[in-house]
């Protein structure tokens, strides 16, 4: 891989005994030894292949419900963020990261921004945009869902990619990503009254796990992702943060007996647990799932019973 090697020490005393020599050698003594990577314009093209495109469906920003399947797009100008995996800041020890703009409407897109890189760099590309402390990892939140298709597209359908900078000119650069991969399982859930059969309008729907495990009755309200530039796309995962003492909460819009939910990847069949409220009252029950990263899922009709 290549480094960026910038500046130049000088060492050693100067003979001359001029005041201005020695101060200028001083100065010269203190300068940065590094400088930072200049910024590029880049585009990266996302092309298909890999592990990602087997089993991948849910890869873009932008999600529409067609009978019973997800259409996935982007749309020209959706905010994503970039963070170099392979170079922080010499200056400020801080990561080089920014943000990348969609450029088309299409199931694949190129994404367009202001780049610091250079040549062989491994760049870190996200959605949604999201913020980088450091380059090995970031944080997602699944807290705050509403139960729409499009809040989520827009706000909880967390993408990973990882472009690879294939060469750069003075104020340019280009790079190659293939196909993003979701993070998290987009489920549909709607429910009825054990006793009647009545679709239940949804209010607030809770999740959380069940079993007798120490996360029973709670839900992570954050994840962590962990990265680099060494690390394939298919070997990064969203990994929930433990201590969440609550349930993952859902404020759904009036009259809706449905909602979809973005959540974490189960590791296996898990059972969960569900509590739904409206102005009749409160109604609970479990279901079993397994829910894996990049899916989607339809669990409806799940019966709960009036509390």
């Amino acid at each position: 891989m290549s480094w960026l090697l910038g500046g130049l020490v000088f060492a050693g005393a100067t003979a001359c005994s001029n005041d201005d020599d020695t101060k200028s050698t001083k100065e010269t003594e203190k300068a940065p030894v590094e400088n930072e990577v200049p910024l590029r314009r880049l585009t990266i093209t996302e092309v298909e292949g890999g592990a990602a495109d087997a089993k991948q469906a849910l890869t873009r920003a932008t999600l529409a419900d067609q009978d019973g399947e997800l259409v996935p797009s982007w749309e020209a100008g959706d905010g994503l963020r970039y963070c170099n995996l392979s170079r922080t800041n010499p200056n400020t020890y801080e990561p080089y990261t920014g943000p990348l703009t969609a450029a088309s409407t299409a199931a694949i897109s190129q994404f367009t921004g202001d780049v610091a890189c250079i040549t062989d760099d491994y760049l870190a590309v996200v959605y949604p945009a999201t913020t980088f402390e450091k380059n090995d990892s970031y944080t997602i939140s699944l807290s705050g869902q509403k139960g729409t298709l499009s809040g989520l597209a827009t706000n909880y359908h967390y993408v990973y990619g990882k472009a690879y900078v294939t060469s750069v000119t003075e104020t340019t650069a280009t790079a190659e990503m293939v196909r993003m991969k979701s993070l998290l399982t987009v489920c549909k859930f709607s429910f009825e009254d054990k006793a009647t059969g009545y679709v239940l309008p949804i209010t607030t729907l809770e999740i959380s796990y069940g079993g007798t495990g120490s996360d029973q009755n709670t839900y992570p309200q954050t994840a962590t992702v962990a990265v680099s530039d060494d690390t394939e796309p298919e070997d990064v995962h969203a990994i929930g943060v433990e201590g969440s003492t609550i349930p993952l909460s859902i404020s759904a819009a009036e009259g809706a007996t449905e909602v979809y939910v973005a959540l974490l990847p189960s590791g296996g069949k898990r059972t969960f647990n569900f509590t739904v409220t409206n102005d009749s009252g409160t109604y609970s029950g479990t279901a079993k799932a397994t829910l894996n990263e990049g899916e989607y899922m339809e669990a409806t009709g799940l019966k709960l019973t009036k509390q």
